[in-house]
């Protein structure tokens, strides 16, 4: 799968950590740019999820095919949230997660950033015990994904 990208605008956590003065802090999903890492081995889905996060939420998407690609690309840029595949071939999303989590390889920003799971499965405990943080049940929609982001943003303030 290709890297997409699609320079437009969203809520990054960085500023919803920053912004959280209060209970009542109002939020935005289209505000500022939202740099996105979409890991799925299945060309289809994953550019699925990519086109409902550009164009609907106006993401910067960046899609690779498998947990090592993912851990590579973290090592070298910083994300703000990424959609995680679960049943993918060598490293589970779950596997991926872990190693997000803790390895001094990837960059200290993107072990602490939003792992949403987008997979077939039902949610599992894994997945929480992984440190990922929502889920999105495959295929995506706007209207999952959207509550899935509103879930990340009022958890950051």
């Amino acid at each position: 799968m290709s890297a997409t990208t699609c320079n437009v605008t969203s809520v990054t956590t960085n500023d919803l950590m920053a912004n959280n003065s209060s209970a009542s802090t109002s939020f935005s999903l289209s505000t500022t740019i939202f740099k996105t890492l979409v890991v799925d081995d299945n060309v289809i889905t994953g550019k699925i999820l990519a086109k409902i996060l550009e164009k609907e939420f106006n993401h910067k998407v960046t899609c690779v095919m498998s947990g090592s690609d993912a851990l590579e690309k973290l090592s070298n840029e910083n994300f703000d949230i990424i959609f995680m595949d679960i049943d993918m071939p060598k490293q589970t999303g779950v596997e991926t997660c872990v190693k997000i989590r803790n390895t001094t390889v990837v960059l200290e920003e993107n072990r602490k950033i939003p792992v949403l799971a987008y997979t077939t499965n039902p949610w599992e405990e894994s997945f929480d015990q992984a440190g990922m943080n929502g889920y999105i049940a495959k295929p995506a929609s706007p209207a999952k994904v959207q509550s899935e982001l509103e879930k990340i943003a009022r958890n950051a303030l």
